[in-house]
């Protein structure tokens, strides 16, 4: 069963949370923007089913809500900053407005991070570059999730990533994505929801594939494209770990099962302006024509269209806008008791 929520109600009762959490009203504003995004546009597996464990880590002050940024190293086309150990959402939209700062500036703009948290869709990040007419891109490294090719212990997270490109009258291209076969997120929600998944997502601990959830979260993620996939998260844990002086690989707590110590995971965001590489308006207007082109290509049979990355989530995210969203009732039952704990209005169908 699910519930219906309108999404401008489901955002007040996350702002309001989070204020009476311990936030400054400003900043539960943007942990609500991000999360209500991702329900928005159906990832489900990053919006409002991660308020329980924010919320008992806040409690546990393992998060640090009134902490700010503090910039420990800056030219004036990059900077490394300390999160605080606040909350993800928070210190990864202030670090992305530093980077896209930069970029008016210089042309581009580099920001790396430490002391962060769990922060979301990284698609949130690179957009709010390319809603600038730049190209956005940012990362994060992971509690260690996956083995290396040949190993039988988890060793490094699936570092996800995302890349956002501005068009002028299309969708912006907005790709987005883990280095896993499937973000860690959507197990622990079909764990909730009593769902089975499929068999090529994850593997048991004793290293076999497994279609129930609870023994995945156990055992190690798959990674996408085999070694390939592997790489690409060494790539991504070196620039947002590695580069900003967090902890990495096995030395990266787990929000879940690490209750002790505040979780100090790295991000990386980059902001490259258009007009550093001539008329931005040119630029979207080639884009334009490239996405055209791509959405014409010949169909195989019984495909009714073809997508560029982002768009069906971004179509999504345009209906839930009109028509609300709905929120499974294993994953609502949480916020009702959240709601009542800290006197916040949750209103929903």
């Amino acid at each position: 069963m699910t519930v219906k929520v309108n999404h401008q109600d489901i955002w007040n009762f996350v702002s309001d949370l989070f204020h009476a959490a311990g936030t400054s009203k400003e900043d539960a504003d943007l942990v609500a923007d991000v999360l209500i995004k991702a329900d928005l546009r159906g990832v489900k597996s990053h919006g409002v089913s991660r308020i329980p464990i924010y919320i008992k880590r806040m409690e546990m002050g393992l998060v640090k809500p009134a902490a700010e940024l503090k910039i420990l190293h800056e030219t004036p086309v990059s900077a490394v900053v300390d999160g605080g150990y606040n909350l993800g959402q928070i210190t990864a939209t202030k670090a992305m407005r530093l980077a896209i700062e930069k970029a008016k500036k210089t042309g581009v703009g580099m920001v790396c991070m430490n002391k962060s948290h769990h922060y979301g869709i990284a698609a949130y990040y690179s957009q709010m570059a390319a809603d600038e007419d730049m190209i956005g891109f940012s990362c994060a490294n992971t509690t260690a999730l996956m083995a290396a090719p040949g190993g039988a212990s988890k060793a490094i997270g699936n570092s996800p990533f995302s890349f956002a490109f501005p068009a002028k009258e299309q969708l912006p291209v907005v790709f987005d994505a883990a280095c896993s076969a499937v973000a860690q997120g959507k197990i622990i929600v079909a764990n909730i929801n009593g769902q089975k998944i499929p068999d090529n997502w994850a593997l048991d601990p004793e290293g076999n594939p497994t279609t129930d959830p609870a023994q995945a979260l156990k055992g190690f993620l798959l990674p996408m494209a085999g070694p390939k996939g592997y790489g690409i998260a060494v790539v991504m844990e070196t620039l947002a770990g590695v580069l900003s002086g967090s902890d990495t690989g096995i030395h990266l707590g787990s929000i879940y099962n690490d209750l002790e110590n505040p979780q100090d995971c790295g991000n990386f965001f980059m902001a490259m302006d258009l007009k550093a590489f001539g008329d931005a308006e040119a630029f979207k207007e080639r884009m334009d024509q490239y996405i055209l082109d791509m959405k014409s290509g010949k169909k195989a049979k019984n495909t009714a269209e073809l997508f560029m990355p982002g768009e069906i989530e971004l179509k999504k995210e345009a209906q839930s806008l009109k028509e609300g969203f709905e929120i499974e009732d294993d994953t609502f039952a949480p916020l009702i008791e959240l709601a009542k704990k800290y006197k916040v209005e949750l209103k929903y169908e």
